[in-house]
């Protein structure tokens, strides 16, 4: 288990606090004139997807996430080593009804999916994902995921944008700011290092297959500090 607890909080309050330097936007749509050029699909049939009042809708995929679980990525020029940071509103269209069926945006390089931030159904409740991951064992067993318990929060309208921050090595899951302009903090890993490739895909999977189920993307955005 990569993860590492207890100084989640201060890194993202670092990161997210004024800093006294610019933004680097290395990618940003907000779906006012159609799919920009950028996106690639990725086992997605046209009829998956659309822009739809300045918002991108996709269909939620039946089944869980695999490998060839269809998406829609970019490819962006950052590395393991940057502070880089995606956020995307993510709102679904027709309720989730079965549990595990998810909608969010991954970090990729060129193996495939590697960090998640997600709205997911988990015990028949809509919650962000992952959630917080507390050592319940005793020292020398942080290696165990079984010694972990996880904690969830309400994915509600006023959390805020889905973001992932990618710094120096590590991705941290956060959400916000909402309204009052704070943020959530969830959980953080480390990511592979000296990948060729890097970039963020757009995934939503395990709709029942009797149901169809859309969800909605609004103000892509992906900037480097």
């Amino acid at each position: 288990m990569r993860m590492q607890a207890g100084i989640l909080g201060l890194v993202v309050l670092l990161l997210v606090a004024p800093i006294g330097r610019g933004e680097d936007v290395l990618f940003e749509d907000d779906f006012k004139h159609g799919l920009a050029a950028k996106w690639q699909p990725v086992g997605l049939k046209k009829s998956d997807y659309r822009v739809v009042d300045g918002c991108l809708e996709m269909r939620v995929q039946p089944g869980k996430l695999t490998r060839d679980t269809p998406m829609l990525k970019v490819t962006l020029p950052f590395a393991s080593t940057d502070t880089v940071i995606v956020s995307v509103k993510v709102t679904p269209v027709d309720d989730f009804t079965e549990n595990g069926e998810f909608a969010g945006v991954y970090l990729l390089d060129e193996t495939g999916r590697e960090f998640a931030a997600k709205k997911q159904i988990v015990d028949d409740k809509l919650v962000l994902a992952p959630g917080n991951y507390e050592f319940k064992g005793k020292p020398g067993e942080e290696g165990d995921p079984g010694k972990y318990e996880v904690k969830y929060t309400a994915a509600t309208k006023e959390a805020g944008p889905l973001r992932i921050v990618v710094d120096r090595g590590y991705a941290h899951f956060q959400v916000g700011p909402n309204a009052d302009g704070k943020y959530l903090n969830f959980f953080h890993s480390a990511i592979r290092k000296e990948k060729r490739e890097r970039g963020f895909g757009l995934t939503a999977a395990g709709a029942p297959g009797e149901k169809e189920h859309w969800v909605r993307f609004e103000e892509f955005r992906v900037f480097r500090r």
